[in-house]
């Protein structure tokens, strides 16, 4: 099991770049209890119910942590986020990505509700107390139909498209933008969201 620090995760101490946790949200109306697994505070397992064939079998998959319906944002920032941090101001590359079926609440997850000792505060925050120059650049990649876009393009030629090079990974053409603080972060963010596709689905009428 992963050794905990305030809350958070020691990776320092779990031997892996790669961290895996689960969030789970309540389901439709129409689920039955059943199938409804709520994990409780501390849960790393989560089992996997499969309906056919008869009879009914499931799998249990073992992950870092596993959060509940019942978990706030702030739970999930504390515990997966501000390990982190110290390590983005040092100067290594982390990434938080969330991942899961249309509606499951990635987009929730990661712009939800604006905590107070969420990511950008905390950010701009270290960075100030440190008392170095630095500086901080945004920029917001869409892939969508196995394309890359740009949202924050100035161009309005739609067709323009991003070209991508492996070893190091980089995407030739992104647009960056410097920002001195959340605030300008938040404009970006709500500039970029204004370009993003949107594609209807059986599953959610806005699939993001």
């Amino acid at each position: 099991m992963a050794s905990q620090n305030q809350g958070g995760i020691k990776r320092e101490e779990k031997g892996r770049n790669i961290q895996v946790v689960v969030r789970c949200r309540y389901g439709a109306r129409q689920k039955t209890k059943r199938n409804e697994y709520r994990p409780q505070p501390g849960n790393t397992w989560l089992p996997l119910f499969c309906p056919a064939p008869v009879p009914e079998v499931y799998s249990i998959f073992v992950f870092l942590q596993v959060f509940g319906p019942a978990a706030k944002q702030i739970d999930v920032y504390r515990s997966v986020v501000c390990p982190i941090l110290d390590e983005v101001i040092m100067g290594y590359n982390c990434t938080v990505f969330a991942y899961g079926q249309t509606g499951t609440g990635k987009t929730f997850t990661m712009e939800g509700e604006r905590t107070p000792n969420e990511t950008l505060h905390q950010i701009f925050e270290k960075l100030s107390e440190n008392g170095t120059e630095f500086s901080v650049k945004v920029s917001l990649l869409e892939i969508y139909n196995e394309e890359l876009f740009d949202l924050l393009s100035p161009s309005e030629d739609v067709n323009e498209r991003l070209q991508l090079f492996d070893d190091p990974v980089v995407v030739k053409g992104l647009e960056e933008v410097t920002v001195h603080n959340k605030d300008e972060v938040y404009q970006i963010l709500e500039r970029g969201a204004a370009k993003r596709k949107t594609a209807s689905t059986l599953m959610n009428a806005y699939s993001r």
